[in-house]
């Protein structure tokens, strides 16, 4: 270590007391580090997302725990990795700002020494940082609604980050003695990171492998035994280029013999990274087995009249899906077809989110072919849910699968719309089960255009139903809950007919209908 740390223009005494000097100035800085206005800036900027949860009461009360740690990534990268970057660089620049160079020049610890120890001085942050991520873990462990467990790698990446920022600019500081240097590199790194994280999700894995933090493209939760991210793999590459740049601000400083151990540095850094690529056949298979049949990952339990079959960590799940069954089926004086199931599937061996393309021929295909596995199973006509839960939306989409289900007698299959008075009542029983799917309901609304789209994208399907035939169950939302229930208690039968058209629904409701559109303007509807 003292050859590695002693210029060849310098006498120095003794490594030992090189190590205690380094020692003792690194715990100066970290101390200043810490109260520096970026650092406390970028922690509240880092928390101000659960505090305002908190404050609003809009905390999901159904994390999904592997992925929560993965999600802490991004916002740890941008507010906590930009700031360390900035004050890292502020400190190692500070003797050239107050022009104190070569009052430093006279002091018995060489510009190694001193490198390191502002290197050093990275680690008490990095450690605050990793203490408030496992306290945030914790926190949403504690949720009566959590799901699974957190993976200790993809939670380590985020003070690994910070960690990584710093030294970043403590190399900054010596290959650009100017207190612009950090703030500009940042901007770029910003520009260029969003651009990463854009391409990471519609691009090729290679490059999402090489970013920082690891992203994941499906945008939904899997079950623990599917979740096929290098997580460990990662952290040891994101370690790779943390020594990496180390050593080459070490090197900068007139450190000699570096070159063996940045070698070696490299060489960790290269299998690391070329090891994520390494897939798993077997996993393959796995994935492409549960996406079919989801049985050998899942529990069923039995609440009154229906049954419910949850993959096993998501079990905390089904009392919330009972509510909203429940309330679909308050209103609903039969349920027609088999009796009901609610079983959870994923699409785990698909392309995710950024992949899917709608193919109404393709989503018919898969899904008849889960719909046959599960009557296969002894589960005929089962209500599919996926693995998207906590938002009104998603109690939306859940109510809408089940009421499909309730009205028509068969699960939904098609991604073509809804229409005739079954369109109409599927929409009512979403607006009438709980003030959550409500509201979801409303959301779904607000977004969509020509008709209400309820997508669950863990399952990549669809139920549709037009703005025409949504509009007169959205008028009935509006008169007072108990005799809207009464009038179509007393009507359901006509109601849940094939045959009945919006137009009679509105008759028999007292509700209006939208006259028809054009006929090239009219949609094709499921029938």
């Amino acid at each position: 270590m003292a050859d590695l740390l002693t210029a060849p223009v310098h006498t120095a005494g003794r490594a030992g007391g090189n190590g205690r000097a380094a020692l003792a100035l690194a715990r100066v800085e970290a101390a200043r580090f810490l109260r520096h206005p970026l650092t406390v800036a970028a922690l509240l900027l880092f928390v101000s997302p659960w505090v305002y949860d908190l404050a609003t009461g809009t905390a999901n009360r159904f994390p999904v725990l592997a992925d929560a740690a993965v999600d802490l990534q991004v916002l740890g990268l941008f507010a906590l990795g930009g700031g360390a970057m900035v004050t890292a660089h502020l400190a190692a620049l500070r003797a050239h700002r107050h022009n104190a160079d070569e009052l430093f020049d006279t002091l018995v610890l060489l510009p190694p020494w001193r490198t390191l120890a502002s290197l050093l001085a990275l680690l008490p942050y990095a450690g605050v940082v990793a203490v408030l991520v496992a306290a945030r873990l914790v926190a949403l462990a504690l949720r009566p609604g959590a799901v699974g467990v957190p993976d200790l790698a993809d939670a380590a990446v985020v003070p690994a980050v910070v960690a990584l920022f710093g030294a970043v600019g403590v190399l900054l500081a010596r290959l650009w003695r100017s207190a612009v240097a950090a703030p500009v590199a940042l901007v770029v790194f910003a520009v260029v990171m969003f651009a990463g994280l854009v391409a990471g999700v519609e691009g090729p894995a290679w490059w999402r492998q090489a970013l920082p933090i690891m992203i994941d493209d499906r945008g939904f939760a899997l079950p623990a035994g599917l979740v096929d991210r290098p997580s460990g793999r990662h952290l040891v590459y994101l370690g790779g280029i943390l020594v990496v740049v180390a050593l080459a601000a070490i090197a900068r400083s007139g450190a000699r013999r570096v070159v063996v151990p940045l070698l070696a540095a490299v060489a960790l850094t290269a299998a690391a990274g070329a090891a994520q690529f390494r897939g798993d056949p077997a996993l393959q298979r796995l994935r492409a087995d549960v996406t079919r049949d989801p049985a050998p990952l899942s529990t069923c339990r039995t609440l009154g009249d229906v049954r419910y079959c949850a993959f096993d960590e998501f079990t905390p799940w089904i009392a919330a899906w009972d509510e909203v069954v429940r309330g679909v089926l308050r209103a609903a004086p039969a349920v027609t077809g088999p009796p009901l199931v609610v079983r959870q599937r994923v699409w785990a061996d698909g392309p995710g989110r950024a992949g899917f393309s709608a193919d109404p021929e393709s989503e018919v295909d898969r899904v008849d072919g889960w719909r046959r596995a599960d009557a296969d199973a002894g589960f005929p006509e089962a209500v599919m849910a996926g693995t998207a839960w906590g938002s009104d939306v998603d109690a939306a989409t859940l109510a809408a699968a089940v009421a499909y289900r309730v009205v028509s007698g068969v699960s939904h299959s098609s991604a073509r719309l809804t229409c005739g008075a079954q369109g109409a009542l599927l929409i009512w029983l979403v607006g009438h089960a709980t003030p959550g799917t409500a509201a979801g309901l409303r959301r779904v609304d607000e977004d969509s255009s020509g008709a209400i789209v309820f997508s669950d994208f863990s399952l990549l399907t669809t139920i549709a139903v037009p703005d025409r035939v949504a509009a007169p169950a959205l008028a009935l939302l509006t008169r007072p809950a108990a005799e809207a229930e009464a009038l179509v208690r007393a009507n359901w039968a006509e109601l849940a007919d094939p045959a009945t058209s919006v137009e009679r629904f509105g008759a028999l409701l007292g509700v209006p209908v939208p006259p028809l559109p054009p006929v090239e303007e009219r949609p094709v509807c499921a029938g």
